[in-house]
């Protein structure tokens, strides 16, 4: 879904080349906070259905979430008459104030002009933000995550296709796989919601979100995106307590749907946020999601294939 230029010829960006972003939930309609894009934010926000803007203390592009995990899934762009403002209705996943609270607007004027606090604090920021995130992470999760991307790196540097299918299709020329992270996305969403079931619930779940994590592994692969990009860790470290297994099922889908249509714009945010939303999906069911990292290990461990992969990776471990 890209701006045409004609589009972006109507909208009246600053001296500096911005325009102010006022950011809604699409369903309360509260106003969470106020941000500036410019036209390739913008164009981001557009092709990726989550909001970016452009950092004018920092002097770059940035996602809303990419540190903390905290996205903003996007619903429709609105355009104010003087062309000068955007609003933009958003789902918002976590809490959006990098002070930890619900709105960046918590704070009120109060009859004797002092600042009060009127919201509840959703998170501890020094937690969520600390050593960019990695703090807020299991040390186990981020290890585990780290080693089961590594055998994929390893399918795809290493032609076994004799052995896997998963290294055939990891061959250079190999057609996409989007439609198929579309396709598991929704096999899960029905498996939350009731409408697609195997047996049981469980199991079927651990089943289809680790089908979810595999193909995004295969995605990331076949864009050469690393690790260090991706983090899957971060973002399956992501959670919303509040979320509803409803909530997190239409979010799933509406993903899908991103995935169906043909992801445009910077790949390793998009493979970052679908993987954030697994995350979701198994903390709605009360699921550790890191048990799907765990899961696929101990079948990438039962490959006799891949054992060169996991004893060179032992014996950098007893030396460091």
């Amino acid at each position: 879904m890209t701006a045409s230029d004609d589009a972006l010829a109507t909208l009246r960006f600053d001296a500096d080349g911005l325009i102010a972003a006022v950011i809604q939930d699409a369903e309360s309609a509260a106003v969470l906070m106020v941000g500036y894009m410019n036209a390739e934010a913008l164009r981001l926000t557009r092709e990726t259905g989550r909001t970016h803007f452009w950092s004018r203390s920092r002097a770059k592009l940035w996602r809303k979430g990419e540190t903390s995990g905290h996205e903003q899934i996007v619903h429709d762009v609105y355009v104010n008459c003087e062309s000068n403002t955007l609003l933009i209705a958003v789902t918002q996943v976590g809490a959006v104030c990098h002070d930890g609270y619900p709105t960046c607007f918590y704070r009120r004027f109060d009859e004797d002009g002092q600042l009060v606090v009127v919201r509840d604090r959703s998170f501890d920021p020094a937690v969520v933000y600390g050593s960019a995130a990695v703090g807020s992470v299991p040390a186990i999760l981020r290890q585990a995550s780290r080693l089961w991307l590594g055998a994929y790196e390893y399918l795809r540097d290493h032609d076994l296709s004799a052995e896997s299918s998963t290294s055939r299709r990891l061959r250079p020329g190999s057609p996409p796989v989007d439609r198929r992270i579309a396709d598991e996305l929704r096999e899960l969403a029905g498996v939350i919601e009731g409408s697609h079931r195997h047996g049981d619930r469980s199991d079927d779940l651990r089943l289809e979100a680790s089908q979810v994590l595999y193909w995004v592994a295969m995605a990331a692969m076949q864009d050469g995106i690393p690790w260090e990009r991706l983090r899957p860790d971060v973002a399956l470290a992501t959670n919303e307590d509040s979320l509803s297994t409803g909530s997190a099922a239409k979010l799933l889908r509406r993903d899908a749907d991103d995935w169906d249509s043909g992801v445009t714009g910077e790949r390793s945010s998009r493979l970052h946020a679908t993987v954030a939303l697994v995350g979701q999906a198994c903390h709605s069911v009360d699921l550790d999601p890191s048990e799907l990292i765990e899961r696929d290990l101990r079948d990438l461990r039962s490959r006799p294939y891949l054992a060169p992969y996991f004893e060179a990776h032992e014996a950098a471990a007893v030396r460091g």
